[in-house]
């Protein structure tokens, strides 16, 4: 009896071990719940790669503010000097744009700002000196009305209008009106700048209307107009391709002009400077300009017999010459005339019949051509943006975490272009729907279905029989104990 219980309880003891050697290897060998020790190091292995792009695509992103459509560049002026980068070319017909101060960092990377139109100086006020070094406080009109300690780098303006009327002192310039302590480099500005002035000291720059710092790289093909409207005053007023007055660094710039002023005080108009001097008074430095093309014409009167009319290809007057000058060429032509009257204008014909040319977009941008059938002056205006033929790669995938990356390539010119992916979205939760409870009647009909839905899973079924089996041995060991205390006692 004794022998006989052993051995049974030791077959209930194999069969249990039995069962859980070959129940737990189920779940683990699973392959939906778990990953083998070579895909996890594999998995290990690649994720340092997907870390590193997606950091140095977070460090750029806090970096920079991307910007790629109109409302992201009104939104500049609520941080003026942050650090901004565009993305795309940019539109902005249709919206009004007050010029504001500038202290930041905007790289166009290549893109360009289309029909910006500019009828209002901004709020910013600064002393601006004559060459008599005569202070004026004045307002500026540009994208900013004033860059300070600000850097400007490869955007173009394309199609830029601005057309000012103020009796106060005022220069303009294609990026700024004022300027100091900044830079802006392989930039380019196309458009009309316009100033009707009505005061003592005022002035239009293709690119920056008065100031210091260093413009390099850059093109202009502007218009330029500067009306004097108080034929009774004597004025001081300035003109240049690149920069109406001040001291500048220019180097490697390309500049044509077509330079249209009309003045009864005192002109300084030139091909780069109208008038190149160091303000304040006592100011030490020593400048650069080398390396530019001037290519165009100023047409001027001077209405004051006490004359100056300074105008030259290069810097209409010098007040200082320390600076560094050289290999700077020019094909300019110097137009004064003498019938004070008129003011002189791009397109002064007095019965204009304007034809229409529309070119269409694709890989540059589209524009409508204006012909006066008259007199044949020509204009180009409303431009439109590129329709480029792109195939897109998705460079970094996007995760619920973090956002990605896909890049394109035209088909015909070659253009590249980059998007941003947004984060994906986490999948809602599904609603867990109560079941409704039935009478006792369908709960003995369904009962048979209802065992075979409540099955528990092969994990649960692991569990069972393992308790089953614990119970079993523990039952058995109870009663082998009971057998030989019975024996002893018989003994």
């Amino acid at each position: 009896m004794k022998r006989s219980m052993i051995k049974w309880l030791a077959a209930g003891a194999g069969l249990a071990v039995w069962m859980m050697a070959g129940t737990v290897p189920v779940q683990a060998s699973n392959a939906e719940d778990s990953v083998s020790v070579q895909q996890a190091a594999d998995a290990q292995e690649e994720e340092p790669q997907e870390a590193d792009a997606q950091e140095e695509a977070e460090s750029i992103a806090e970096e920079f503010t991307d910007i790629s459509d109109a409302e992201g560049l009104l939104e500049m002026r609520r941080n003026p000097a942050g650090a901004y980068r565009l993305t795309a070319d940019i539109d902005l017909s249709g919206f009004e744009w007050t010029p504001f101060a500038f202290q930041g960092t905007l790289d166009g990377q290549g893109y360009s700002i289309l029909n910006l139109t500019v009828n209002e100086t901004g709020q910013s006020l600064e002393e601006t000196f004559d060459g008599n070094m005569t202070v004026y406080d004045t307002v500026f009109s540009g994208l900013f009305d004033e860059m300070k300690g600000a850097a400007v780098s490869n955007l173009h303006l394309l199609n830029l209008r601005i057309d000012v009327e103020t009796d106060k002192p005022c220069f303009i310039g294609g990026f700024a009106g004022y300027m100091e302590n900044s830079s802006i480099e392989g930039c380019s500005v196309q458009g009309i700048l316009q100033l009707r002035a009505f005061d003592r000291m005022f002035g239009v720059g293709g690119i920056i209307g008065y100031g210091c710092g260093a413009i390099s790289d850059t093109s202009a093909d502007v218009t330029l107009v500067c009306i004097d409207t108080d034929a009774a005053n004597r004025d001081e007023q300035f003109m240049g391709g690149v920069c109406a007055a001040g001291y500048p660094d220019i180097k490697g710039c390309n500049i044509r002009i077509a330079g249209f002023d009309s003045d009864h005080g005192y002109v300084h108009d030139g091909g780069l400077v109208g008038m190149y001097m160091f303000y304040p008074k006592g100011t030490k430095y020593y400048g650069s300009i080398k390396d530019n093309f001037v290519e165009g014409k100023i047409t001027f009167f001077e209405d004051n017999k006490n004359r100056r009319a300074y105008c030259n290809g290069f810097i209409g007057e010098i007040m200082n010459w320390d600076f560094e000058n050289g290999r700077n060429k020019d094909q300019f032509v110097r137009d004064e005339v003498f019938k004070y009257d008129v003011d002189l204008l791009p397109h002064a014909c007095e019965n204009p019949a304007m034809k229409e040319e529309v070119t269409a977009p694709g890989c540059d941008f589209g524009y409508t051509t204006y012909t006066c059938e008259t007199c044949g002056y020509t204009q180009t205006d409303h431009y439109t943006l590129k329709v480029h033929d792109y195939e897109w790669t998705i460079t970094l995938e996007p995760t619920l975490e973090k956002e990605g990356l896909r890049s394109a390539v035209c088909r015909n010119c070659g253009a590249e272009a980059q998007e941003v992916i947004p984060r994906l979205t986490p999948p809602p939760t599904p609603e867990i729907t109560p079941e409704p409870e039935s009478d006792e009647g369908d709960a003995l009909e369904n009962t048979s279905v209802d065992s075979a839905a409540q099955l528990p899973r092969e994990p649960e079924v692991s569990k069972v029989l393992i308790l089953l089996l614990s119970v079993i041995i523990a039952g058995s060991a109870i009663a082998l104990t009971a057998v030989i205390v019975r024996q002893g006692r018989k003994k």
